[in-house]
């Protein structure tokens, strides 16, 4: 089972949202379509589900064309944002909606062992005879994504459906989600802004940028090796730093200039930085306020904001004019204003193209 995107157009007025974009999913995986808010993933969501038409290009469910078939002849399931639930009906007899009015008829026995199996999955159990407002934001967003599974649908799509749901919820239904759809066979298309979405649950990603995917493979290699300065920087939980640099010489490695105050030395061959100016990006992860080993490359920061997330600190800096994120697995407080020694590692280095954005290499090939 696949679906496949070809050269799919769309626009609202004079606004070109989707640009002859071209995608294929393969059964099996389940594919977060990433990128900031506007890049256009709803209305591929929605495209590729057939709850609208493209102004140009064909949908393919398993080879077949299905551009022109209704949504309500397609075997798919949609979860949206909101959380969409009857609420005058109980959470029982939403999961079993589905199931009421498909064109297959079911028995009342065969329902009900569905829903409460669906429901097992999804936590639900002991509050199934409760209305929707009677329950928790994250179990009516698991109701709603249970109405979904019980329909068995081949095609699953799911329009940010933890966006509405607080920090800790979030984190537990991504654990879930994650365990729920890891042996499915059909396709699970999850449309995020947020990157963190892709990395713990994802197997394949897409960046969708400007109208069109810019990068799209396995998370771990799409996360490894951006083809491009944005997917690196969006691609990443806080996001990669990116910043300018000169070459100021050439030899054995290059020393790359930052700034006054920060040189990098890196080794890499003299030919592949033939140009004097290049973008560089390292991950927050790889910036210390320690050097125990004595092997990095120190600077000094100002303190913008010291912003703790779970169980992190991210440290947001200024060196120069730079801005630059330092990713702490603690919590610390720090002042703002106050002038620390920061430290980068100069083997976790990705260098652009500074006009292009087009990935050119990087220091070290290990995965970061």
């Amino acid at each position: 089972m696949s679906i496949r995107a070809e050269n799919v157009c769309q626009s609202y007025g004079k606004q070109s949202v989707l640009k002859n974009l071209s995608l294929e999913l393969e059964a099996g995986s389940f594919f977060t379509l990433l990128g900031p808010t506007g890049s256009g993933k709803t209305t591929l969501l929605r495209i590729l589900a057939g709850i609208e038409k493209p102004a140009a290009g064909r949908i393919f469910y398993d080879g077949v064309d299905v551009t022109d078939l209704p949504v309500q002849e397609r075997k798919i399931a949609f979860v949206y944002q909101q959380f969409i639930n009857y609420p005058s009906m109980s959470l029982f007899d939403n999961i079993a909606s589905p199931l009421r009015v498909a064109k297959e008829k079911h028995s009342e026995s065969e329902i009900e062992r569905k829903v409460m199996e669906t429901a097992e999955l999804l936590r639900l159990t002991h509050v199934l005879h409760h209305l929707p407002e009677e329950v928790s934001g994250g179990q009516r967003q698991r109701c709603a994504i249970a109405r979904a599974l019980v329909k068995e649908a081949r095609f699953i799509f799911l329009d940010e459906p933890l966006a509405n749901l607080d920090y800790k919820l979030r984190e537990e239904l991504r654990t879930e989600l994650k365990q729920i759809f890891k042996d499915r066979d059909g396709v699970v298309i999850y449309a995020t802004p947020e990157p963190i979405d892709a990395l713990t649950m994802a197997t394949h990603v897409g960046f969708l940028h400007d109208g069109a995917v810019l990068q799209y493979g396995e998370v771990l290699d799409v996360y490894s090796n951006p083809s491009h300065a944005s997917v690196a920087s969006y691609f990443c939980h806080p996001q990669m730093n990116l910043f300018p640099c000169q070459v100021e010489s050439r030899g054995e490695g290059c020393l790359l200039r930052a700034s006054p105050d920060l040189t990098l030395q890196v080794d890499l061959k003299k030919d592949l930085l033939p140009a004097d100016h290049y973008l560089l990006g390292i991950r927050p992860h790889h910036l210390f306020l320690t050097d125990p080993q004595n092997r990095l490359t120190p600077f000094k920061a100002k303190v913008e904001l010291a912003e703790v997330v779970g169980s992190n600190t991210e440290l947001h800096l200024r060196h120069k004019e730079t801005k630059l994120t330092l990713l702490m697995q603690q919590v610390e407080q720090f002042p703002v204003g106050e002038e620390v020694t920061a430290y980068m590692d100069t083997d976790h280095i990705y260098i652009f193209d500074p006009k292009t954005g087009a990935f050119l290499t990087r220091t070290n090939k290990r995965v970061n």
